[in-house]
């Protein structure tokens, strides 16, 4: 399993966005597995713990049985809200995949630093989850309206550092 901190360490470029993504929009949407198989998608706000990554899930979410009994998940984290025309924007992308554990409440240590970093109050009898990250993926977009349009894109997997995947620019029109 790999952790936040893993991942920082790999591909440092990538987690520093990412980071500065969770600061800026602290939402992201997590696909999970339900029981017949089909995806399940919902806006979740991740936090960072100790280095580890981790959702916080009502006592009433439906995702809360699908991490708990398939554990695989997809996590998108929304580009930031600047206009278009901002020269800042870039439509900065990150996707990352891996395996949820559920962090039982005899672990008061681990509760106790994601709630010292959640910027809402949680009861005790919601369910945490551990995201380990198997896979990341960035996706970075030309301005809208370039020539050959495309998205520039870095990949990063435990034991690895970030790269180029064989597709690293997708142009469209």
């Amino acid at each position: 399993m790999a952790t936040w901190a893993d991942f920082e360490a790999g591909a440092p470029s990538m987690a520093a966005r990412g980071l500065q993504q969770l600061q800026t929009i602290p939402v992201g949407y997590l696909a999970t597995v339900r029981k017949d198989g089909a995806p399940r998608l919902h806006p979740v706000c991740p936090h960072l713990a100790e280095g580890r990554l981790y959702v916080i899930v009502t006592d009433q979410s439906p995702k809360r049985f699908d991490l708990a009994r398939d554990g695989r998940y997809a996590l998108h984290l929304l580009p930031p809200p600047l206009p278009p025309d901002d020269p800042a924007f870039d439509e900065f992308e990150l996707n990352l995949t891996g395996h949820a554990r559920r962090v039982p409440n005899s672990e008061a240590a681990t509760w106790a630093a994601v709630r010292a970093v959640c910027f809402y109050e949680f009861p005790d009898h919601h369910w945490l989850f551990e995201l380990d990250i198997e896979n990341a993926l960035t996706s970075v977009w030309d301005p809208i309206g370039s020539p050959g349009r495309g998205a520039h894109r870095l990949v990063w997997q435990p034991g690895t550092s970030e790269r180029a995947p064989s597709n690293e620019v997708i142009a469209f029109g």
